[in-house]
């Protein structure tokens, strides 16, 4: 299953030209549970495995690093562990990169998100900038994607911790929601629920399960 997981990855990768077929060329394999993969500016890749992992990969498919970053909490368990990562906007001048994780324990846990500074073995300056609530049992629905919007905030996929798939309707918490925050886990002043109550504050979307996919499209 796990070579079979690199495969994909690859086929991903390259692009196809119409009417040609795609050509899959194996760049890494042995991953354990790969789960998200951010390019850097440089051709390398940054990738989590869920287990904990996070490797830096040269576009030969080397292996710079392989580091367990030490993230405040991290839950390994079942659908929990190490999810996204991607560059902040401004990773040029600050090599910062978001990392979103499963956090707590079996009986107290949620979704995390951690900024930390990019070096050439690892991770520096880690700090957690976020945690959903209410925290909940369980080791299911964490959701973790992210996306950028033009405005350089985030938006955060939270999954309903599945036994909780009620709680995506209540706008008091997190659990099956969209968050929408800065960097430094600020709350934008413009989210739509800032100001009323009853509402989170970083709620900007409500009612999902699991959402394993987000993408901001500017033209729309």
């Amino acid at each position: 299953m796990l070579r079979l997981t690199a495969f994909l990855l690859c086929v991903c990768l390259l692009p196809a030209t119409q009417g040609q077929p795609y050509q899959v060329q194996v760049l890494t394999k042995d991953l354990n549970y790969p789960w998200s993969l951010a390019f850097l500016p440089d051709g390398d890749m940054l990738l989590t495995e869920r287990s904990g992992a996070l490797k830096r990969l040269s576009p030969a498919g080397e292996v710079r690093f392989s580091v367990q970053p030490d993230l405040p909490e991290l839950l390994k368990a079942s659908q929990a562990g190490l999810q996204e990562v991607t560059l902040t906007p401004d990773f040029a001048v600050s090599q910062r990169i978001i990392l979103s994780y499963a956090c707590g324990t079996l009986q107290a846990n949620n979704t995390c998100l951690a900024v930390a500074v990019l070096t050439d073995t690892g991770l520096s300056n880690i700090k957690r900038i976020f945690q959903a609530q209410p925290l909940k049992a369980g080791a299911a629905h964490f959701g973790g994607r992210i996306a950028w919007l033009a405005d350089n905030s985030l938006v955060l996929t939270l999954g309903d911790g599945f036994d909780y798939r009620e709680q995506a309707q209540n706008p008091a918490n997190h659990l099956g929601k969209l968050v929408r925050l800065y960097a430094d886990g600020s709350v934008p002043a413009d989210n739509p629920f800032v100001a009323k109550t009853g509402y989170a504050a970083e709620v900007y979307s409500l009612g999902h399960r699991n959402v394993q996919g987000v993408f901001y499209d500017a033209a729309s």
